[in-house]
């Protein structure tokens, strides 16, 4: 018999004490051995001994040092769950090391790197893991084989609601939050965005890291998908709806529910919910055992970490400004008076006014009522005011002076 694989988890904060959790229980089941669990705080590694989920770890396993995994040999396999700012250097460290890594989404925080370290397990034949743990979800699963299977029709769109209510000063939520979605979405969908872009926006945090985005993803096939994160809503919502020409799957991601509509109705589908930390461990653990290198989780994450710089890249763009409705008589008197001060030997040139487009727009127009009339200049073709247009102007002047002298005046009190 083998020898179980030997693990050293890497950061044991709220994720990470979920994790470990689940490394024991594996263990109990005889699938690996959990070895170390590092991180540099004494209090996250401290609460480790008082939760009762892993309580049975004990003092001698728990380490401050990051080394004393790396330079471990009972250690083939390492899983980090720390920050995300330190995904990179970590996940670096322990191939360079010769370990097997499994690493927490994001897989890192810009697409060069992770595609460094897609590389680098490859050119040491090293099994590299990211942590997409929706793709074990039974829900998704089975909402995946209905879409297969051709029962909602075409694909129109989709709508992903991924929300919590959270305070998270320091964090980028779409790097934090947007994972997620986006790997649902290739899921589901068998393909990945063709365009992205985002709004995000800031409330209780510094302008840098925004609690709430609106991302709208654009697939080849006439797809969209719109996505909402937000650490504002007031409950934990992981929801996912498929609209095709035929029917909705709606997947309670959450809950491991999958609800489908048709013509009015509802049924919801049966679905065998499962432990997706454990469903995921197993697989990076037997990967490990079968020498399976693949590198398609590896380019799932660089491929995601792609879609969502591209988002993020987005938003840092200037917002295009909602062009205001003009004032079109303002600017048609605007247009007049501009004409009836210019010298007749002149007129007014196109070239003479600044917004030319507008000028011109609008000439034509005063041309129709017979307020204009063309004339040659040096410039070209110019306009000149008609009597009708000088009439015109004289009376609309002659009732903003009558409004003017009607209207109350207003005294400041005292």
């Amino acid at each position: 018999m083998t020898n179980p694989i030997g693990v050293g988890v890497v950061g044991a904060g709220y994720w990470g004490r979920k994790l470990t959790g689940e490394y024991l229980a594996a263990e109990r089941r005889g699938k690996l051995k959990l070895i170390r669990v590092c991180d540099s705080s004494v209090a996250a590694l401290g609460a480790l001994l008082i939760t009762k989920e892993t309580s049975s770890i004990g003092q001698g396993r728990l380490t401050q040092e990051i080394r004393d995994i790396l330079d471990d040999s009972q250690i083939s396999a390492v899983h980090i769950a720390t920050p995300n700012h330190t995904h990179y250097a970590l996940a670096k460290m322990a191939l360079e090391a010769g370990k097997n890594v499994l690493i927490e989404k994001p897989m890192t925080l810009n697409s060069r790197e992770a595609h460094e370290l897609v590389e680098l397990a490859a050119s040491r034949e090293l099994v590299l893991h990211v942590g997409h743990i929706f793709r074990y979800n039974s829900a998704l699963r089975t909402a995946r084989q209905i879409l297969q299977s051709g029962w909602v029709g075409k694909v129109l769109y989709a709508r992903v609601q991924w929300t919590d209510h959270a305070f998270f000063p320091d964090r980028d939520i779409i790097f934090d939050l947007g994972p997620h979605p986006i790997d649902i979405l290739n899921m589901l969908l068998d393909a990945w965005p063709s365009q992205a872009s985002g709004f995000a926006r800031a409330y209780r945090n510094s302008r840098d890291h925004e609690e709430v985005a609106y991302v709208v993803a654009e697939f080849q096939n006439g797809v969209f998908a719109h996505i909402e994160l937000s650490w504002l809503h007031p409950s934990k919502v992981r929801e996912v709806s498929i609209v095709g020409s035929e029917g909705t799957l709606v997947v309670d991601c959450f809950n491991q529910r999958v609800l489908r509509f048709r013509n009015g109705d509802t049924s919801e589908l049966p679905v065998s919910a499962n432990n997706t930390i454990e469903s995921e461990i197993d697989d990076f653990v037997d990967c490990i055992s079968r020498r399976d290198t693949s590198t398609v989780s590896g380019l799932i994450g660089v491929r995601t970490v792609e879609v969502l710089e591209t988002i993020r890249e987005s938003m840092w763009e200037r917002p295009l400004p909602i062009v205001q409705p003009l004032d079109h008589m303002a600017v048609m008197i605007a247009v007049l008076k501009m004409t009836s001060n210019a010298p007749k030997r002149d007129s007014v040139s196109n070239d003479e006014n600044p917004d030319r487009a507008t000028f011109e727009r609008y000439a034509r127009m005063l041309l129709r009522f017979g307020f204009f009339r063309t004339v040659a200049t040096r410039e070209g073709t110019g306009y000149e005011i008609t009597e009708s247009g000088l009439r015109f102007l004289e009376e609309w002047q002659d009732i903003q002076r009558d409004v003017a002298r009607r209207r109350p005046e207003i005294r400041e009190p005292g």
